[in-house]
């Protein structure tokens, strides 16, 4: 904020709106790494606009509106917390506590467990990923958003699908409209996901950057949002249009496992890795993945989830066992490329830093080895409780995954990026141990537990507990993030309101004078609101004073209307703009951002 002819620079870099007009709370070392440019080479470009002080050194220089790009990803969070805490968890904790009720999986209808799915899929995975890449791809390859004005209807469209989808979906036995109502949905998701392939193809292409590896896992990934997408219009139509029992769990049994290996394997995993490769080393510290283990990770990958698919379909089909059995190798495959990504990045080693995403995120990664182990030991475990296939414990892998594989990456990095981008320093912040603790606790109860189902009845009694657990953490997560972004959008109003003041600031002087209105200095030397304050000027900190009378008053008039000697006052003004100029302090927004936190 003391320089602001810097912004330029930034911006070229990639910052363009993060943290509002006064920039993200990073340092500059911070900033090089996550924007991917030489930290010798931004600080030289720095210091020349520096030096090149002409009248453009103004705060008018700032940006003059935040555009809708700068901040899209609000939107996709914020829905996508509305959708967590209504169809997501909260009632997916309701459906686990009638199963705990009947002691008995067969408790809800495979109907409202498909709705709770949907949900879960589309509104908390997809619009967090959505919005997270609207947001960050841009800057990760130096461009702007492709037509930001479409990703405001990617998101509507989004959310209007998966209300339509679910409610279609949970009314599939009670409502004749039901099915046209879960297609329309369904359709609206895929046209949803169509929109935000274009946008992040077309931003990439337009950025003229090399398909370095974490490119690659990216486009990879919205490949299997779009496949999957398209699977689950189709899958949801033969699911609700099922005219028989026998119909209904053939399509159930054969083509709802694969489509979540599409949405878990495919989507997810391959999204996270390639978002990890891109940040873990910059942001969190971690080690660099060489692209020769990047590449041969991502074939593994690929060719695991495809081949799952293939023979787990195959099997169904055909009745084949030996099918079934091979479906190891492809679990092997999967285990192997995570395997290998994590020990790249030696994820546990200590940093020396203690930045609260990191626990989120190697528990995360720890969540999904398991995950992944456990699979493995699908055959084993048959052997042991003498089934056939167990759906419990199947079911228990997919919940390592979803909650705590899935689900904690999306805390993670949410608590990392949106004080970033709200210009809120972390440091000022609470750690947010309670979320953690409650959501991997209630994880291992009902991983846990639901495999204790195939052994004793009694472990239904206490399955509920661990989504209600899992959703108090999810609902003190959202309630946390919501604020950070209501005191960084408080900050951007009062930026805004103090810009937009009628008194013109005009060219800012070398030296402030008394018949300088009031407005007038703050909006040349933001840092001069201590000064103010201290000599009894409180009511510059209202910012509906500032737009009224500040700027109407000088600051002559000012001394006299508090009897306070303008000489000393002005000496004071023009000490407080000089030391500003040697050492350029943090701006007076960001004191108020950490007295507000």
């Amino acid at each position: 904020m003391c320089h602001p002819q810097l912004r330029p620079v930034l911006d070229k870099h990639g910052m363009r709106g993060c943290g509002g007009r006064a920039g993200p709370y990073e340092t500059i070392s911070f900033f090089a790494r996550a924007h991917d440019v030489e930290e010798s080479k931004l600080i030289l470009e720095l210091e020349l606009a520096l030096e090149s002080r002409s009248g453009q050194d103004s705060f008018q220089s700032l940006p003059a509106c935040i555009t809708v790009a700068d901040t899209i990803y609000k939107r996709f969070f914020l829905c996508g917390i509305g959708v967590i805490l209504s169809l997501g968890a909260t009632w997916g904790a309701w459906l686990l506590w009638r199963v705990g009720v009947a002691g008995s999986f067969t408790g809800v209808t495979v109907h409202e467990v498909n709705a709770h799915g949907q949900a879960q899929v589309f509104g908390w995975m997809g619009l967090f990923m959505m919005g997270f890449a609207y947001q960050a791809f841009p800057r990760f390859w130096n461009t702007s958003l492709f037509a930001p004005q479409a990703a405001v209807f990617a998101c509507n469209l989004m959310v209007a699908g998966i209300l339509a989808a679910s409610l279609g979906m949970v009314t599939a036995q009670t409502h004749r409209y039901a099915l046209l109502i879960t297609e329309i949905g369904s359709l609206l998701e895929v046209v949803a996901v169509s929109i935000f392939a274009w946008q992040i193809f077309a931003t990439w292409k337009q950025s003229k950057r090399v398909a370095d590896p974490h490119v690659v896992y990216v486009f990879t990934a919205i490949c299997w949002f779009l496949l999957m997408s398209v699977f689950n219009a189709w899958h949801n139509w033969n699911v609700t249009a099922a005219g028989t029992k026998e119909a209904l769990l053939f399509f159930v049994s054969t083509f709802q496992a694969p489509l979540r290996d599409a949405q878990f394997h495919g989507l997810a995993m391959t999204m996270i890795f390639g978002v990890s490769l891109r940040t873990l080393p910059s942001i969190f510290g971690f080690e660099k993945v060489s692209d020769k283990k990047a590449w041969l990770a991502l074939g593994l990958l690929t060719a695991s989830v495809v081949s799952e698919i293939v023979l787990f379909i195959a099997y169904r089909l055909s009745h084949n066992h030996v099918l079934a059995g091979l479906l190891m190798i492809p679990w092997m495959g999967l285990l192997t490329a995570a395997g290998i990504l994590v020990l790249s990045w030696k994820l546990f080693q200590d940093r020396g830093s203690s930045d609260r995403s990191m626990k989120y995120i190697r528990a995360a990664f720890v969540w999904l080895l398991v995950s992944l182990v456990m699979l493995l030991l699908l055959p084993v475990y048959q052997i042991l409780s003498h089934q056939s296939f167990s759906h419990a414990y199947y079911g228990a892998t997919r919940h390592a995954i979803t909650v705590g594989f899935i689900s904690l990456m999306i805390m993670g990095y949410a608590l990392k990026v949106t004080p970033i981008l709200n210009g809120i320093d972390t440091s000022k912040l609470g750690a947010q141990w309670g979320p953690f603790l409650l959501v991997n606790a209630g994880c291992l109860l009902r991983v846990s537990t639901q495999i204790l189902t195939d052994w004793s009845p009694v472990s239904f009694a206490v399955v509920g507990l661990s989504g209600i657990m899992e959703v108090a953490g999810l609902a003190w997560w959202s309630a946390h993030l919501f604020n950070v972004i209501r005191l960084g959008q408080k900050c951007l109003d009062e930026s805004e309101l103090l810009s937009a003041s009628p008194q013109s600031a005009g060219d800012r002087p070398v030296r402030i004078e008394g018949e300088h209105f009031v407005a007038q200095v703050l909006a040349w030397y933001p840092e001069t609101e201590t000064v103010f304050v201290r000599f009894g000027f409180t009511p510059v900190l209202n910012p509906f004073m500032r737009r009224t009378l500040a700027s109407q008053v000088t600051l002559n008039q000012a001394c006299k209307m508090k009897q306070v000697g303008a000489e000393e006052f002005l000496l004071a003004l023009n000490s407080s703009i000089e030391t500003c100029d040697s050492d350029c302090r943090s701006c007076a927004c960001s004191d108020k951002q950490e007295r507000e936190i």
